[in-house]
């Protein structure tokens, strides 16, 4: 009985060890993009001063990030903002989107109206 123990405890402790060494020698991978975009960060990210606000979220016009405008064939328009996708009139919290046109947004935060332009940095006027 007591070898029984014994063999039983020094498989245990074989395989503890193989396990140890294939744990200490697992090899790190590091993508090299070779000057292109690396495929494995995504398109639409969560970076940036809004990276951890949600559209529901938004407290002001600072929180905003317009990251794209998609038209369905149909021609309707979607809006992404803070990572979410979002349609006209769609409001949320003190939030509201207004009107999305092929380059801008119109929001309204807590009343007042903003207009977000896509393609320029800064791109926020208000009414």
């Amino acid at each position: 009985m007591i070898a029984y123990k014994a063999k039983g405890l020094s498989i245990f402790f074989a395989i503890m060890f193989f396990l140890s060494l294939t744990a200490s020698h697992a090899e790190t991978f590091k993508y090299n993009s070779h000057g292109k975009r690396d495929p494995f960060i995504p398109l639409i990210g969560r970076e940036g001063p809004s990276a951890s606000v949600s559209f529901a979220e938004i407290a002001s016009i600072d929180d905003v990030r317009l990251e794209g405008i998609v038209m369905s064939q149909s021609g309707a328009r979607t809006a992404i903002i803070n990572g979410e996708m979002v349609k006209e009139y769609f409001k949320s919290g003190e939030v509201e989107v207004r009107k999305i046109s092929k380059d801008s947004v119109v929001l309204s935060i807590s009343g007042k109206k903003y207009t977000i332009k896509l393609s320029d940095e800064g791109g926020i006027t208000s009414e």
